[in-house]
């Protein structure tokens, strides 16, 4: 593996000394009062902070408002659990070799390590460590099915009836679905709305989310401001807030469609029909993380390298949600491990609460590892459940099946040449965070050329 290794010691004093604010990074402050701004900007995420960035430069007046009380929205790196930055959503650079965040970092190198992942793989069967030959065959075609369909079909009535009864089947499934259970993918949504022109995956060893903040740093963003309402019956748009209406000539909405699709923010007079037809065709991903400081002495003696993708064999006798997970061990060489789960099983532990979801990734880890896996190991866990954020009301966008054909292209059209769309739903590449970035940018050009 072409990795830097760096004593644990040595990481977190560099990351204290570096990258102590970039999480938190400070932004300009700005006036509430600040009167009619020609554009506001609703949600300070990847897209929301570009689509600011891009208007600013063009010399536009804008006005970046987030109901959080943080930037980053669902790419964040909480530093305060571990002692160092951790992300607790987004955490893969996807499209690698062409992802503008990597270019960035990498022009950094006093304040980030960017590269490409490059993680082995390790997979145990009970408490057998295993090559696992039959699961990587299960995956092998199941990836081949999904990478040839562009039918707008649930995938699971596209799989053989003798893959399904693979005893590894569960566990295939839940790598190949995008964080969406089998019954509730679209090939169609992946093979024909995407597009990125970069490939691969990457890594921040100090966080996508620090990555991100400091990016952005230079943007001003006036937060724990929440919509609840646009009103655009009249000439321009009235933004309602619960710090009051701010008057502008168009807005772009970046916010979650979880929350849209809740209508938490309510649209006077209403969005037209194609508009609500588009959002009734996407839902949002249930993506849980469990995150896992553990003793070093743990990947000493299970000889684990950095960014180690951990898989267990799940028996859930063919769930339409398997009850499994996947593991990062070892991120970016500290002594925190990243734990995933997703779907409606998600969903479900979420509701429990956090104590559930870590509960049930420390009991498999001590069926794998022997009952003394607490005593031994562990010393602190966060759980973080998306779906139960009331501002993104799940992690990211997936097209339901039946629905998908032309969703994203409606999804990024405008309103009545006031109300604009961005964010991880309406980019080429969805559902990340580069192509968020670039439905920012996108959409604040659109917003210039119509004002």
């Amino acid at each position: 593996m072409k990795k830097v290794f760096i004593n644990n010691i040595g990481r977190r004093k560099f990351l204290k000394t570096s990258l102590s604010t970039l999480a938190f990074a400070t932004l300009p402050k700005i006036s509430f009062a600040q009167s009619n701004p020609d554009v506001v900007v609703i949600g300070a995420g990847s897209s929301g902070l570009s689509a600011t960035a891009e208007l600013m430069q063009k010399g536009v007046s804008v006005l970046c408002v987030e109901a959080m009380n943080r930037t980053g929205g669902r790419c964040y790196s909480d530093t305060s659990t571990f002692g160092i930055p951790i992300d607790i959503g987004a955490h893969w650079l996807h499209g690698f070799s062409e992802n503008q965040f990597a270019k960035f970092g990498k022009k950094h190198k006093d304040k980030f390590k960017i590269y490409p992942e490059d993680a082995p793989s390790v997979v145990y069967d009970g408490k057998r460590k295993t090559e696992a030959t039959e699961l990587w065959k299960i995956y092998k075609q199941l990836k081949k099915i999904k990478r040839r369909s562009r039918a707008d079909v649930p995938f699971i009535t596209l799989v053989p009836e003798k893959i399904k009864k693979n005893t590894w089947f569960d566990t295939a499934a839940s790598m190949v679905g995008d964080s969406r259970d089998l019954d509730n993918f679209s090939p169609h949504d992946d093979n024909v709305n995407w597009y990125d022109p970069g490939n691969g995956d990457g890594l921040c060893r100090e966080g996508y989310g620090s990555l991100l903040a400091y990016y952005r740093k230079d943007v001003p963003v006036k937060l724990n401001t929440i919509v609840s309402e646009i009103k655009w019956d009249g000439k321009g748009v009235q933004v309602v807030t619960n710090k009051g209406t701010i008057s502008t000539k168009a807005c772009i909405v970046t916010t979650s469609i979880g929350v849209l699709k809740a209508e938490k923010i309510k649209f006077t007079p209403p969005l037209p029909v194609r508009k609500i037809k588009a959002l009734d065709g996407v839902s949002m991903t249930y993506s849980n993380r469990v995150l896992i400081q553990l003793k070093k002495k743990f990947y000493k003696a299970k000889k684990i390298k950095n960014d180690t993708w951990f898989n267990t064999k799940c028996n859930s006798n063919g769930a339409k949600s398997p009850k499994t997970y996947y593991g990062s061990l070892k991120m970016g060489g500290s002594d925190v491990s990243l734990f995933g789960m997703s779907g409606q099983f998600a969903k479900d532990i979420g509701e429990e609460g956090d104590n559930a979801m870590i509960d049930f990734i420390l009991n498999d880890l001590k069926s794998t590892f022997g009952s003394k896996f607490y005593k031994k190991y562990f010393i602190k866990a966060k759980a973080i459940a998306w779906s139960k954020n009331p501002f993104t009301l799940g992690a990211y966008t997936g097209g339901i099946p039946g629905k998908s054909n032309n969703l994203r292209r409606e999804l990024r059209m405008p309103v009545g040449d006031r109300i604009f769309f961005a964010g991880d739903a309406t980019a080429l590449a969805f559902s990340t965070v580069h192509g968020a970035d670039r439905s920012g940018k996108r959409a604040a050009t659109e917003v210039y050329t119509s004002i």
